[in-house]
């Protein structure tokens, strides 16, 4: 073997030694490289993450408001109401009916305990005032599947009452507002130490008006609808005037002979027929309004200036704000809230709890 094939032998192994070296270190820096793009690129999984919670609703219905239709009708109802939140990505709601003992408070009790994201009121005015005594103070808002007669909060939030659609669409369209809510302390004697206490929404008063809501049978609501009302408020017109005190707050009482006072937290009773022009649901008082006709002309004096809304110079519609009214009369009249007649009265207390309940509705008119 010559000089030169040890040199050529040497150098030939050397320069596959450099290739094996760089090779491999290329090879290296790559597969470092790759795991660290890894890293950056795909995320660490849990191994048992459980899929993200359904949100739930719970409806409180009131069967009584759906006796016309038959078994089959009712499954089809709920059939498409179901429909309707799986179709936003809900789980089928709970349904929750109530009974004569259990008007609506401890189903919707039961529907907080559970964790529902929201609770609709099925059924009339009765069974929205009760689910929103169980809500008032919570942060679980309400919704309202009107079907009842008069629907007066939902008039009032300008909620659809007679398009189950509709109303269900605003569900998932609209956000939670927050409103004031009414208390009614109800002393039947005069002298109570713990009198009745009922949250209102609407509104609650003493005299004519509750006459009129105690005279409305359920078998002419269900010929007539809101027509029954007018046939009741026919029949008492013509009652005596009362002796009543009114104090507002922290004043003066004022002596009136009257056939009603109505307070309110809100004012309208049909969309045309809006009886306290001036009361905000969401203000944080209440607005009342005082009636006092003589004979026919004084309750056309009345009716104007209600369909009118005119102030000026009335003697007849007197009109009260505040936070806190007191109503005391010298004989027993009827007392009503949100329509609904709960018997005699000597002395009426009602106040207001500002922003104490969610309601899923249209924005308020102060937030337009």
């Amino acid at each position: 073997m010559t000089v030169a094939d040890l040199f050529g032998t040497g150098a030939l192994a050397v320069l596959l030694a450099v290739a094996f070296v760089v090779t491999f270190t290329l090879l290296a820096r790559e597969r470092r490289s790759t795991r660290a793009l890894r890293a950056q690129v795909v995320p660490a999984v849990e191994p048992h993450a459980e899929p993200p919670r359904q949100r739930r609703a719970a409806i409180v219905v009131n069967p009584t408001k759906f006796s016309v239709l038959d078994q089959h009708a009712l499954r089809r109802r709920q059939a498409y109401v179901a429909a309707v939140f799986r179709s936003h990505g809900w789980a089928d709601p709970l349904w929750l009916p109530t009974t004569i003992d259990e008007p609506g408070g401890p189903q919707a009790r039961r529907a907080v305990a559970e964790g529902v994201d929201i609770v609709l009121a099925a059924g009339g005015d009765g069974t929205v005032r009760a689910v929103a005594e169980s809500l008032t103070g919570t942060s679980t808002p309400m919704a309202l599947l009107p079907a009842g007669t008069g629907n007066l909060l939902a008039r009032n939030l300008d909620v659809p009452h007679t398009d189950l659609a509709a109303a269900l669409d605003l569900v998932f369209s609209e956000e939670d507002q927050r409103i004031d809510v009414g208390w009614l302390e109800v002393d039947r004697s005069g002298h109570d130490d713990e009198p009745e206490r009922y949250l209102f929404l609407v509104m609650a008063g003493l005299g004519f008006d509750a006459a009129m809501m105690a005279g409305v049978e359920d078998r002419l609501k269900q010929r007539l609808g809101y027509g029954a009302y007018v046939v009741s408020g026919a029949r008492a017109l013509w009652g005596p005037q009362a002796k009543v005190q009114v104090r507002v707050d922290d004043e003066e009482p004022l002596a009136v002979r009257t056939r009603a006072v109505i307070v309110g937290n809100c004012g309208k009773l049909t969309k045309q027929l809006v009886l306290m022009p001036d009361a905000e649901i969401d203000d944080g008082h209440l607005d009342a309004v005082v009636i006092s006709p003589r004979g026919g002309i004084g309750w056309g004096e009345v009716a104007w200036a209600i369909a009118t809304r005119d102030r000026r110079g009335q003697r007849r519609v007197r009109h009260l704000r505040g936070r806190r009214f007191e109503v005391t009369t010298g004989e027993a009249q009827e007392v009503e809230l949100d329509g609904d007649p709960i018997g005699e009265a000597l002395r009426i207390t009602l106040t207001v709890e500002p922003g104490a309940l969610l309601v899923r509705c249209p924005p308020l008119p102060s937030q337009r």
